[in-house]
């Protein structure tokens, strides 16, 4: 698996607002999204510097139709999940699949 660049929490909000859509994006859609989904009131400018920031990290393509710029995963979201679920499971279970589950059966979830 080619290794994704690590992202910020805020990175992740905007790029998780991209999964969710399923499809490609604006600006503007992504806003709405971040406020609906997180209750982040971003400005447009702040939303903009972490498209470009996943853009420059290789998660985005953009491209423009008329004066609208439309945003296009290059990273799936499934990639993304079995990267950092590694990466957790080597940091903090030693990759132990049997520790992992000692911990997450005392969580109580389904």
């Amino acid at each position: 698996m080619a290794e994704c660049a690590n992202l910020t929490e805020c990175e992740r909000i905007v790029m998780k607002s991209v999964w969710d859509a399923g499809k490609d994006v604006s600006l503007v859609e992504i806003m709405s999204a971040i406020q609906d989904k997180y209750g982040r009131n971003w400005k447009r400018q702040t939303v903009s510097t972490f498209l470009l920031h996943l853009i420059q990290k290789g998660y985005l393509t953009s491209y423009r139709v008329g004066r609208v710029f439309y945003y296009h995963e290059e990273v799936a979201l499934d990639t993304f999940k079995k990267q950092v679920t590694a990466e957790f499971l080597e940091f903090w279970y030693n990759n132990s699949l049997k520790e992992f589950h000692e911990v997450a059966d005392t969580l109580g979830l389904e």
